[in-house]
């Protein structure tokens, strides 16, 4: 039996628009700034696997459950069939069409004090997070490392925010996924 990949997936989504923050001004200034704000946005669908590697799609349509079987299809494409695949409990992951890709069935297993669902294939193994518990998701320090660098850019339109995921997904370091995975932060 060979050994399986684990791959830690989560999402992040970015709207077209201006981030308002707070800023220091002389006093009696009346500076003025042009935001804009659109209902435009892309959502990242993101990976981590154990090794270190990673796996970053997206896409300006809203997520469906057809979009998380084609990410299982995509990881398996791009990191091998064995997988152990954590993902949140998100609509589109978290629906029959998915479970039954992997297997047909879904079982509930424990883990810990935590009732974890699961769904196992021949291949292909999907665990569920517990709900509310982003912090054990080791792609949310993907995301904030993203957020970190859009921080100071103006994002105008759909085709700059496509642009501008492409370099920042480039500058992301991906963190190692066990220390969330055994809970390190939790305690």
């Amino acid at each position: 039996m060979s050994e399986k990949t684990v791959v830690v997936v989560d999402q992040f989504t970015k709207h077209v628009g201006t981030v308002l923050r707070r800023g220091w001004f002389p006093i009696g200034s009346n500076p003025t700034v042009e935001t804009s704000t659109s209902w435009e946005s892309v959502t990242v669908l993101g990976a981590v696997t154990d090794d270190g590697d990673s796996f970053y799609c997206w896409t300006d349509e809203n997520l469906t459950r057809f979009h998380g079987i084609r990410l299982l299809e995509a990881l398996q494409e791009r990191f091998g069939d064995e997988l152990v695949v954590f993902l949140d409990r998100a609509g589109y992951f978290w629906a029959r069409d998915l479970w039954e890709h992997v297997s047909g069935t879904r079982a509930t297993e424990t883990v810990g004090d935590s009732s974890v669902a699961c769904v196992r294939g021949d291949d292909l193994e999907v665990w569920y997070f517990p709900s509310k518990l982003p912090e054990l998701n080791a792609v949310e320090g993907c995301w904030d490392q993203l957020q970190e660098w859009f921080k100071h850019r103006l994002v105008p339109d759909l085709s700059t925010l496509e642009e501008y995921l492409r370099q920042g997904l480039s500058t992301i370091n991906e963190p190692d996924i066990w220390p969330y995975l055994t809970s390190k932060y939790l305690s």
